[in-house]
């Protein structure tokens, strides 16, 4: 799941931890290194409160069954304004509990599932695409035609 090699690792909380890699800061179980499941996709969570996402990756480690997370570091501006927070699982069978419990977040914006195999078809939502402005949407664009 990971490209790069971890690096500096933060206790957050009793089972979970933090290390960064430049780019993503990452969340995962520290009783548990490695999922007991095969990770297909994730869950998408979008806010301009990093925070907010921090929490939610925490208390779903600890408490929701997951075991992997990612928001942007501290000091990464995405290109949509927004941070995401990715909860990697094993499918989307979850994507409506999710929605329930979140649905009244101020501040929180759920997406649902994208599956690692839509991730690297450069598939994006309109949503998402609607709410960059033209540049940022070429941006976007060419990833996808790059892959």
């Amino acid at each position: 799941m990971r490209k790069d090699k971890k690096k500096k690792t933060a206790v957050l909380s009793t089972n979970v931890i933090s290390s960064y890699d430049g780019y993503w800061e990452w969340f995962d179980r520290s009783d548990i290194p490695i999922a007991p499941y095969e990770i297909t996709g994730k869950y998408l969570f979008f806010s301009l409160k990093r925070d907010l996402l921090i929490e939610i990756a925490i208390d779903e480690l600890e408490n929701g069954g997951f075991h992997n997370a990612k928001t942007h570091m501290t000091g990464i501006t995405p290109p949509s304004g927004e941070y995401v927070l990715c909860l990697y699982y094993k499918d989307n069978s979850r994507r409506h509990e999710l929605a329930a419990k979140y649905r009244d977040r101020t501040g929180l914006k759920y997406r649902y599932w994208k599956s690692d195999s839509e991730t690297l078809a450069g598939k994006y939502s309109k949503q998402l695409l609607d709410e960059l402005s033209p540049n940022v949407q070429k941006i976007f664009q060419r990833k996808r035609e790059k892959q």
